[in-house]
């Protein structure tokens, strides 16, 4: 009688069930580290293959006008605005399937930020075009996360 008693109010988890739950907690943290890593790595790679469209679009404007567009503003939504403007129409015929992001007359990185164009002057020999990447900003100093053209 004492030993139905016990076993009656004996209440707990089996060492067995405790590894079991520890088990899925790991699987589950490692599928969410593994899926955020591909995600970022799928998003580079779009950036990669959006800036490499900017680029040609970029050079067939040069071609045509025998200057790189200029965009002279501080601000970066607005040389994003005035480049998507000059760049439309020829984005538009080299990117075939792809779909571009465009948010307010801005094309918008994979995620969420404008690109980012340089060309100060009609004179000017090169161009700067980036994703600022997953941090959201120009990381001055060094480059951390910023997705450059090639």
């Amino acid at each position: 009688m004492f030993h139905s008693l016990r076993s009656k109010y004996n209440h707990g988890f089996t060492f067995l069930e405790i590894i079991a739950i520890i088990a899925i907690i790991i699987c589950s943290v490692l599928f969410k580290v593994i899926h955020n890593y591909r995600s970022d790595d799928i998003k580079s790679n779009v950036a990669q293959e959006e800036l490499a469209l900017l680029n040609c679009a970029i050079e067939m404007f040069k071609s045509d006008n025998a200057f790189y567009p200029t965009c002279t503003s501080p601000m970066v939504s607005s040389n994003a605005k005035e480049l998507y403007g000059k760049l439309s129409t020829k984005i538009n015929s080299l990117a075939g399937h792809h779909r571009w992001q465009v948010t307010e007359g801005m094309l918008i990185d994979p995620w969420g930020n404008p690109y980012v164009y340089k060309c100060d002057s009609k004179d000017s020999p090169t161009y700067v075009l980036f994703s600022v990447g997953p941090n959201g900003h120009i990381d001055e100093t060094e480059i951390i996360d910023d997705i450059y053209s090639r």
